[in-house]
Parts: C-alpha cells; sequence; structure tokens
C-alpha cells in the first residue's frame, strides 16, 4: 500500500504581501519611501463616509515603511502593544476581513479590529487616516497598527460602522 506523502500547509505569512514588505523594511530598518496597496476601503465604509461628507479619491489603503520602521524602537513593544514582527500578515487578514470597523469621532481615522484573539484578551486594531494628504497626493493611509484591549473600544470616542 503507497501512502501519499504529507502536504505542507502555506502559512498565512507566506501568503501575506504585507508581511514580505515588512519583513524587508525590518531588514534595513529604514525609512526609503517604500509603499504597499494592503487592502480596500469597502463600499458599506465607503457609502457611510460619504453621508457625513467625506469623498474618498480612492479606495485602496496604503502603508509606507515609515510605520513599520516606527515599531523598531517602539515604547508600545515595551507595553506588548505591537504586533509581532512575524505576525504582519494578521494586519492583512484583518483588512481584508474586519471583525469590526469603527470611526474615530475625534481624529476622523478609520479603525479595524480582528477580535479574534491575537494574545489573551487583545485584539488587532489597524488604523487608517482616509484623504491623507502629502507632498501633493491625496490617499488612504494605515498610519498605525497595535494590539489592544477590545473593551478600549467602547469608548465614545468611536462609533461603529460595521
Amino acid at each position: 500500500m503507497c501512502i501519499p506523502p504529507k502536504r505542507k500547509r502555506k502559512s498565512y505569512s507566506a501568503l501575506s504581501r504585507l508581511q514580505a514588505f515588512a519583513d524587508a523594511v525590518l531588514a534595513d530598518g529604514k525609512k526609503r519611501g517604500r509603499e504597499l496597496v494592503v487592502g480596500t476601503i469597502s463600499n458599506d465604509v465607503v457609502m457611510d463616509l460619504q453621508q457625513k461628507g467625506m469623498i474618498l479619491e480612492t479606495t485602496d489603503v496604503t502603508i509606507d515603511d515609515a510605520v513599520i520602521v516606527k515599531y523598531i524602537k517602539d515604547v508600545k513593544k515595551q507595553k506588548g502593544a505591537t504586533v509581532a514582527n512575524n505576525r504582519y500578515w494578521l494586519v492583512e487578514k484583518t483588512l481584508r476581513n474586519p471583525t469590526h470597523i469603527y470611526e474615530d469621532t475625534k481624529q476622523k481615522y478609520l479603525v479595524y479590529l480582528n477580535t479574534r484573539a491575537y494574545a489573551k484578551k487583545k485584539v488587532i486594531k489597524v488604523v487608517i487616516h482616509p484623504i491623507f494628504k502629502n507632498n501633493g497626493r491625496t490617499y488612504n493611509l494605515l498610519k498605525s497598527i497595535g494590539v489592544v484591549e477590545a473593551t478600549k473600544m467602547e469608548s465614545p470616542q468611536y462609533r461603529q460602522i460595521k
């Protein structure tokens, strides 16, 4: 009887463009103006923003290397509030399929959450600055990535969109 060989499963990190981008940025640790489109803002969110008077020029979400570099020596790292260097694929997954989406009513940012536990009672939080203007360009910037307690999103500062 012939037993077929076990197939190696592809890890999520092998499938993630963001993980590859983060690995390249972390390898040299310097801001070099590199960018990557990591996702899109869904039509439901676009419609919600339009009702609030925010008209997006694009639905693409872009991250630049400065966002990754800032977490190398960030204070949040000591508190356990940053995503581990080998788990950026979870950020891309959060953008593709968020559990919840909020509007930060003070900053006018979008906040994507993946409530599938990252660590004990912690969830991934991705902050997007819509209509970000820089050097004559307007785009949606993935501004920050963090790990927070889910209860932090119960603040009146956040309005749930999804």
